[in-house]
């Protein structure tokens, strides 16, 4: 009877911790890992936000057991919540964040972001100098996944019109000046009125005058100065394509949508912007014959200086880097890379944004859309941020005024460095 007793007794033990042990598996099983994110696209139903869910889902459909959660807000609230998180050591496993170096150093400085591997990344085809842009004492901390490239559009039924050639240097532009007048075309338009335009065109003469973007870098760490021999000869340049009767006669007043609308209108022959124009190509408000005849060209060299036309003023965005302190690493680790491998041809697909990283043109883009690759393909350096947006909003404030004020013959370029000058020193300080 004791016997029986005691048989039974343990196969209750048996059974309650065969149960237990069951629980507890399926427990395990049930529990998920979340993965935290945040970024600055709080619209997750078209664009950019749109592929970011896609490659979401992906990720998780490859990992089971794995859940992603997401905080967006507008570009300052997020900034604030992250130097909020950073203080609190509660910033999400992943995140978009900018590589100014203003914003993302103080992150990398207080060992908040993980560094990254520069060779798992290079072989996904980023345009020369995009991961260098996030490089701090030569460890990279950041993916970039957008670029904006500065180029100029061009009119070919006007320079046919015109009698003039597509132009290969800027010594082409003013010579032709004369003849597009002739035929009442205006040779070249663009945003005046809100100075940065100019700021990017002045960086990008000076590169193709001293054969290098690193000058503007260094003019505003204060390693060179505004004053030095390449930026008086960019502005003198600069202010003579004015006299030369480059641009419209109202540059300076005429702004974004203006400046635009004399293009597309077919009143001007060249248009100087950014690659995120390329939707001209596509715009219905703008006729058949516009449409028809755009195409874009390289930013022009200039005779007998040191830039190329590969050089390009190229700077790039949506940075992405990963939580050093993240409980969830690895995982963090392993989406960041899945993300550079997917993204571009997700994002070239939705024309959600212009990737930072070449990808193949489809068979249904337009030429100026496959015109843009083709430019982004070829670079062999590029700017990064430009020079107006590495310093003080007060810097960028002056660097504009100053760049009105210079193409409009109101200040002379020996006056322009020099007042330049003193606002870098005045930021860096």
């Amino acid at each position: 009877m004791k016997r029986n007793i005691a048989l039974i007794a343990l196969m209750l033990v048996m059974a309650v911790t065969l149960v237990f042990a069951q629980g507890s598996q399926e427990s395990k099983a049930s529990e998920k890992i979340v993965l935290r994110m945040g970024d600055n696209i709080p619209d997750r139903s078209t664009g950019w936000g749109a592929v970011i869910e896609k490659i979401n889902n992906e990720f998780i459909a490859a990992h089971p057991g794995v859940e992603i959660t997401t905080e967006s807000y507008q570009d300052q609230a997020w900034q604030e919540k992250v130097k909020i998180y950073a203080t609190a050591n509660q910033l999400p496993d992943v995140m978009k964040y900018w590589s100014f170096s203003t914003l993302l150093q103080p992150l990398v400085d207080g060992k908040f972001v993980e560094p990254l591997n520069m060779e798992t990344f290079k072989q996904y085809g980023y345009m020369a100098g995009a991961l260098e842009g996030n490089v701090y004492n030569g460890q990279l901390y950041g993916i970039p996944v957008s670029a904006d490239l500065w180029v100029i559009y061009v009119n070919k039924a006007l320079f046919a019109k015109a009698g003039v050639p597509l132009p290969k240097t800027w010594e082409d532009i003013v010579a032709s000046v004369p003849k597009f007048k002739a035929q009442g075309i205006i040779p070249m338009v663009t945003d005046g009125k809100d100075g940065w335009p100019l700021c990017e065109m002045f960086d990008n003469i000076q590169q193709r005058i001293s054969g290098s973007f690193q000058p503007v870098a260094d003019a505003i760490d204060r390693k060179a100065r505004y004053t030095d021999p390449n930026f008086l000869e960019t502005a003198r340049y600069i202010q003579n394509l004015v006299k030369a009767g480059v641009f419209q006669s109202d540059l300076v007043t005429s702004d974004y949508g203006a400046s635009r609308n004399l293009f597309g209108q077919e009143r001007a022959a060249m248009y100087m912007m950014g690659s995120w124009e390329m939707g001209l190509a596509t715009d219905p408000n703008f006729s058949d014959s516009f449409r028809n005849n755009l195409d874009v060209i390289k930013f022009p060299v200039i005779e007998g200086k040191n830039g190329t036309n590969d050089d390009l003023l190229a700077w790039f965005g949506g940075n992405y880097i990963v939580n050093a302190k993240s409980k969830n690493k690895e995982l963090a680790l392993a989406y960041l890379e899945y993300y550079a491998k997917v993204f571009p041809a997700y994002a070239w697909e939705t024309q959600a944004t212009f990737p930072a990283q070449k990808v193949e043109a489809r068979e249904s883009d337009t030429l100026v859309a496959k015109k843009l690759l083709s430019i982004a393909a070829e670079a062999t350096s590029t700017s990064g941020t430009p020079g107006l947006d590495r310093s003080t909003t007060a810097f960028k404030e002056t660097h504009q005024d100053l760049m009105r004020r210079l193409m409009s013959n109101i200040i002379t370029p020996e006056a322009f460095v020099v007042e330049l000058d003193a606002a870098a020193e005045k930021a860096a300080n």
